[in-house]
């Protein structure tokens, strides 16, 4: 299903309103190992620049209620290849989430990186590694990072299915636990809704979610029964908390495969 040019438009605008506004992190370095599933605080600093966008795809694309949660080997086998990112953006600290999907490398999201002159991911097992952005694409919102000694298990990709039941993996609100938050997948779609600058850009595939993210979930893999990455969460519906939004898998495949010879440049930092 692709959307038409003046809905683009209207996407275009509403992620311009909410990228002017992005939420800091307050969180501080990891404090004990993890443990999976941890229940989210009630009340907690937001932790990263999730692109939180208008109702408009809640309105044009309504997503149906809750979702069962995944299986606990499912949920072992992924946890182990999950990170939350860590960065300092123009003297402000930053965190998201991101996964392993081949040795040493860890893909999050473009905006959980942008403008940071630091970067740092933190295991499962508590342990912190220095990281370098090597591909930075502000349009497809994702970003490719080098971590020698990751050692941490590869996530195979895959192709989502409309109407399956899959989950997300991160660290909402910054915490230092893996969080597993299901979530199925209610439509694929083909919109511009403009880079993380909000510059125009191209269209890319996007899926929409039934699930309840929060900030820090950015990067998070969306994944399904066979523990295949399907999509990176990048977005929440602000006025719809049940409905989010992924970068498809078909989008990562291109920005994996481009040659990657050191650091990069993250652009300009989206906080303020």
């Amino acid at each position: 299903m692709t959307v038409g040019t003046g809905t683009k438009r209207r996407a275009a605008i509403a992620l311009a309103l909410v990228l002017a506004f992005p939420v800091l992190a307050t969180a501080g370095p990891a404090q004990a190992a993890p443990k999976t599933e941890q229940v989210r605080p009630a009340a907690a600093p937001a932790n990263d620049v999730l692109v939180s966008l208008t109702t408009l795809l809640a309105r044009l694309f309504p997503v149906p209620a809750a979702v069962p949660s995944a299986p606990g080997n499912l949920v072992s086998q992924v946890t182990a290849s999950t990170v939350r990112v860590n960065g300092v953006a123009c003297g402000l600290r930053l965190s998201g989430s991101g996964f392993s999907p081949a040795p040493d490398t860890i893909v999050t999201n473009a905006h959980v990186v942008a403008g940071t002159t630091s970067t740092q991911v933190l295991r499962p097992d508590g342990r912190t590694l220095p990281a370098t952005v090597q591909v930075f694409d502000p349009a497809r919102d994702l970003a490719i990072l080098s971590v020698p000694g990751l050692g941490q298990p590869s996530l195979p990709l895959a192709s989502a299915v409309v109407g399956e039941t899959d989950a997300v993996f991160g660290h909402p609100l910054g915490q230092v636990a893996v969080e597993v938050s299901p979530a199925r997948v209610a439509r694929r779609v083909t919109a511009d809704i403009g880079d993380i600058y909000d510059r125009r850009s191209v269209a890319r595939q996007i899926l929409v979610l039934n699930a309840d993210l929060e900030p820090g979930d950015s990067g998070a893999p969306l994944v399904n029964s066979a523990g295949k990455v399907v999509g990176v969460a990048f977005a929440v519906a602000n006025l719809r908390r049940s409905t989010a939004y992924a970068v498809a898998s078909e989008e990562l495949v291109p920005v994996l495969a481009q040659q990657r010879k050191g650091p990069v440049s993250t652009g300009p930092c989206l906080a303020s």
